[in-house]
């Protein structure tokens, strides 16, 4: 077990869909300074669907805690838990 999982506890990953007016918004951006804040680590990248797709890890507790910000008409999130 790592120095990481130790001291944080359980690690957690997860990767996510938000549908919704999320381009042209700057929510890639959002969604990087809040993980940075967080202390999570991952990616976020826009789709040809016009969504924004990406992946959120670390401790549970913290990758738990991340926020979805709503900007415009209400977001709609899929998130698929990774064991």
């Amino acid at each position: 077990m790592s120095a990481l999982a130790k001291a944080s506890g359980a690690l957690k990953s997860v990767d996510y869909e938000v549908f919704g007016r999320v381009q042209g918004v700057c929510f890639r951006m959002y969604t990087e300074e809040e993980a940075r804040k967080l202390g999570v680590v991952g990616w976020v990248k826009n789709t040809s669907q016009g969504t924004v797709t990406g992946q959120v890890q670390g401790p549970e507790d913290k990758v738990n805690a991340i926020a979805i910000k709503r900007i415009g008409k209400p977001l709609r999130l899929a998130a698929v838990q990774v064991p």
